[in-house]
């Protein structure tokens, strides 16, 4: 499915451990994860449930290592209400990509947000479905990635993507 070289640990683990879940042609179920399986990731890992008619994301779970990159929790809130992640973000794109294709996306956004070190963050999309077919949830990897000495974060200007810079 994704042929790509993650640039964090945590990304690589948990897209491997996705694909472990698939059975054949059908991608895994909340049921087929295990937070018991998945602890060198689990706390790198957000939970959003798909909600649809209109299409939303509701978040359910956010890890502890993502708590301390966030302006605040977003538990329980949908995705639609944040301003800033909200339709046409590029985060929201992603989201609905992953649900549209039933497929992994992986993306990578320059972070803004408290934390001066980091320059941006790893985003990996792993959808999961309760009939295997139809993304009821998504598992998401959100690994940051410090800034090297000397090294400028982005300012939140445009990517040559067309992405721009998000405040989780």
């Amino acid at each position: 499915m994704l042929n790509v070289e993650y640039r964090t640990v945590a990304s690589d683990l948990a897209y491997k451990y996705w694909l472990s879940k698939c059975q054949g042609d059908a991608i895994p179920s909340r049921d087929d994860i295990s937070p018991e399986e998945m602890v060198p990731f689990l706390p790198s890992i957000l939970l959003l449930d798909v909600q649809e008619e209109p299409l939303d994301f509701r978040f359910r779970l956010i890890g502890t290592r993502i708590v301390p990159l966030l302006n605040r929790d977003y538990t329980g809130e949908l995705m639609s209400t944040i301003d800033n992640l909200k339709s046409p973000n590029s985060v929201w794109k992603n989201c609905c990509k992953a649900v549209d294709l039933a497929e992994p996306v992986y993306a990578f956004t320059p972070y803004v947000g408290p934390k001066k070190d980091i320059l941006d963050v790893e985003d990996l999309i792993l959808p999961l479905a309760s009939d295997g077919k139809n993304v009821n949830m998504l598992m998401i990897i959100l690994a940051p990635i410090k800034k090297q000495p000397g090294q400028q974060g982005d300012d939140g200007e445009n990517k040559s993507d067309g992405s721009r810079s998000r405040t989780f």
